[in-house]
């Protein structure tokens, strides 16, 4: 072929321009899981059935009983470009899931596939078939109103794409991933999917709570808080984790875009921004949560698989979320996950008998309360009735005051019994006992009490250098600290640019010990850097500011007389988020009176 004839503009071949469309539509089995399933939800289905084999390699094959296909409409079905979604004059109020008329087209491309479709009113069904772009004549067939379809042997029109697909077993969990994503979101639907003939989830229509416990079990149930926020046409609502359950992976963060599954940087970055400084470094919150809107308010059209969504007013959503977000974890700021106390009562051994226990092996059924520890409202938190002043070696001192006539009953979380290791405290309530991390509850009241200060103030104290520290930085990172200097300012820092790579400072932080002013400035430049637009450097900051307020708390292997103990406790009960620590450690457990009788067998 000349090179003049290889230039020349030309229109593709119908069947190639799918088999192009199906690079960015089928990425692997379960896309087009995804795509038989949504248009079974665009057609009013009420029970969905899905099967596949071989991981989906061999078959993906999805039954429903909606509304079904017209016998005229079933060939344009599979034309590019051609869908029953989507009107001529409304491409920014979209309310289905697939209205882009990619899919079947593209999926038929690459793999044998047959329907089966008849509508309510119909005498029969039809039959078709399309096999390496080659439509078969349109047959009647004997099935239920509703509409199914198989596909085989995907990608075998395409064989090196099929050396791009993963084991059975790793395409099998992507399907069964992308079959929970859809079956949470759609709770009134009955959902089955079946795996080499054999049934694997069977998820009965009932409400979102019971949807969610089928799929996420029910420790998530347990040791979750709900979230709810309506607002200017906004709404969100779901489930969040209690800062202390969590996991290494944000796999189990599962968020709804007007019921539609999106894996968008921006809405899932507001979960890091609303777990700041409850939860530790490297760990991720679980959620279940679903922001509905107009549909003129959002672009979901971004994205082949429409996996990913624009926003009208991005700044006002993204407030709007960490808010709802927020208040649902203030609501719970003082409650520990039930799961931990669970933990706890496994890790007790008794001397005799083990058999007869179920302490190892069976986890223990303790029936253990999620009520919160510390109430909304009760006997202001009176100081221990002790007198004393003590200052420890570690930050804010513990002041007391003499109060007599006190009991166990005036104090949400009890008085203090002993110190056991000089690193827990031990308490007792009215019906249970509470054992506190000392360092982890301190830590979080110092840094409780640097954002009272910042809030009354609108800055923290600085106290000057004995002799000014310069910082050399690339002249990239002394302007990212010029564009946020009064945010340093703010947190008590007073800096000034030497050069265009130089700082000096004069003043730091009088209420935050610095493990040098140098580090915690340059690690603030890199990672407001590194996280871009997700976080403001605000966030950034305070999320620093949380780790330094570490250095200021009681450490573990310090002995604490009884007074002091006591006024943590009371420190404790009037500090917000006061059940975990900076870092998202809890910082009590609570081991209730019965379940200690039913360990000891009583």
């Amino acid at each position: 072929m000349s090179q003049e004839l290889l230039h020349r503009i030309k229109k593709l071949n119908p069947h190639l321009v799918n088999q192009i469309a199906a690079g960015e539509v089928v990425e692997r089995p379960a896309a087009i899981l995804k795509e038989l399933v949504e248009n079974s939800l665009d057609a009013g289905a009420l029970r969905i059935d899905v099967e596949v084999e071989d991981g989906g390699r061999a078959l993906v094959a999805v039954h429903d009983n909606g509304s079904g296909i017209p016998y005229d409409d079933i060939p344009l079905a599979f034309e590019r470009h051609a869908t029953s979604k989507l009107s001529d004059q409304d491409l920014f109020a979209i309310n289905t899931f697939g209205f882009r008329g990619e899919a079947l087209p593209s999926i038929a491309s690459i793999s044998r596939t047959e329907i089966v479709t008849r509508t309510s009113e119909a005498e029969h069904a039809w039959k078709m078939t399309i096999e390496n772009g080659v439509t078969s004549a349109i047959s009647p067939y004997q099935a239920s109103a509703g509409t199914s379809v198989e596909i085989r042997d995907i990608f075998y029109a395409t064989p090196a794409r099929l050396k791009f697909l993963k084991s059975a077993t790793t395409e099998l969990n992507h399907c069964k991933e992308m079959f929970n994503r859809i079956a949470m979101a759609n709770p009134l639907v009955h959902f089955t999917f079946k795996s080499d003939g054999k049934i694997a989830f069977d998820l009965k229509k009932g409400s979102l709570t019971e949807r969610v416990a089928q799929v996420m079990g029910n420790d998530f149930s347990k040791n979750t808080v709900p979230v709810f926020l309506q607002r200017q046409g906004y709404k969100l609502e779901g489930l969040i984790s209690l800062p202390t359950y969590s996991k290494s992976q944000p796999s189990d963060q599962y968020i709804y875009v007007n019921n539609r599954w999106v894996r968008d940087r921006n809405v899932a970055g507001i979960l890091r921004v609303a777990y700041q400084d409850v939860l530790m470094n490297g760990r991720h919150p679980m959620a279940v949560l679903f922001f509905g809107l107009d549909g003129r308010e959002v672009d979901i059209n971004v994205h082949p698989a429409k996996t990913e969504v624009r926003f009208r007013d991005l700044h006002f959503v993204r407030n709007f979320l960490i808010q709802g977000v927020k208040q649902s974890l203030q609501a719970a700021q003082h409650t520990s996950a039930p799961i931990m106390e669970d933990i706890i009562f496994g890790a007790f051994q008794t001397p005799q008998s083990p058999a007869r226990n179920s302490f190892s092996g069976t986890k223990l059924n303790t029936n253990l309360s999620n009520k919160p520890i510390l109430r909304d409202s009760y006997p202001s938190a009176r100081p221990h009735p002790i007198a004393a002043f003590i200052k420890p070696s570690y930050g804010p001192s513990l002041e007391l005051t003499s109060e007599p006539e006190a009991t166990i009953s005036d104090y949400p979380m009890g008085l203090a019994k002993t110190q056991l290791f000089e690193t827990f405290i031990v308490a007792q309530t009215d019906d249970a006992l509470l054992v506190v991390d000392q360092h982890a509850a301190h830590e979080r009241v110092v840094y409780e009490n640097l954002k009272a200060q910042w809030s009354s103030a609108g800055k923290l104290p600085s106290q000057p250098m004995l002799q000014p520290e310069y910082i050399e930085l690339s002249e990239t990172d002394c302007e990212l600290f010029i564009e946020n200097k009064d945010l340093f300012q703010e947190v008590g820092f007073i800096v000034d640019v030497y050069s265009s790579k130089t700082l000096v400072v004069h003043s730091t932080p009088i209420s935050c010990h610095l493990n040098g002013s140098k580090e915690f400035i340059r690690d603030v430049l890199s990672d407001i850097k590194a996280i871009g637009e997700g976080v403001s450097a605000r966030e950034v900051l305070w999320e620093k500011l949380a780790s330094q307020a570490c250095h200021n708390s009681i450490r573990a292997g310090k002995t604490l007389s009884l007074a002091e103990m006591n006024s943590l406790l009371r420190q404790m009960e009037s500090t917000p988020k006061s059940a975990q620590c900076n870092h998202g450690r809890p910082t009590f457990v609570k081991l209730d009176k019965k379940s200690l009788e039913k360990l000891f067998e009583r």
